[in-house]
């Protein structure tokens, strides 16, 4: 393998790498986007019916009991919707660290690929060199 075709193979391992990297970091806001359009579904719903609530109300006790009525609304939509948004953040997380090893994997078998390859184009010229060496020392102890 030529340096050229090593640089090359190298690049290409990178390149994968950002893909990866990109495509994990998509579907991560992918799956944020309808989370959070799913929130803002639900919050409007539940918006509009104490609106429509409140429009229905008969007399000033119950327009007075309804912001109280509004203001103990169930914590249990924002928890599970911070749970999932954890539940994301986590996964994405994980996504991209293993594209980020799988990556530093194939740029370090690229690199030890081309070590091995210069390390065996280097050894058949070392034999070549000492036989020179050694054919210049006994030309010049003649």
């Amino acid at each position: 393998m030529n340096p050229q075709s090593q640089i090359q193979a190298a690049q290409r391992a990178e390149v994968e790498c950002l893909t990866d990297l990109f495509d994990a970091a998509m579907d991560g806001f992918e799956q944020l986007t309808r989370l959070q359009l799913q929130a803002m579904r639900e919050f409007s719903r539940n918006h509009s019916q104490r609106l429509f609530e409140a429009l229905q109300a008969r007399d000033a006790r119950d327009w007075a009991a309804w912001p109280q009525q509004a203001l103990q609304a169930s914590p249990d939509g924002a928890m599970q919707y911070l749970q999932e948004f954890g539940r994301i953040a986590g996964s994405v997380q994980a996504a991209m660290s293993e594209a980020l090893q799988q990556g530093a994997a194939r740029l370090q078998q690229q690199l030890q690929e081309a070590a091995g390859q210069a390390g065996a184009q280097a050894a058949p010229e070392a034999p070549q060199r000492q036989a020179a060496r050694a054919r210049g020392a006994a030309g010049r102890a003649s």
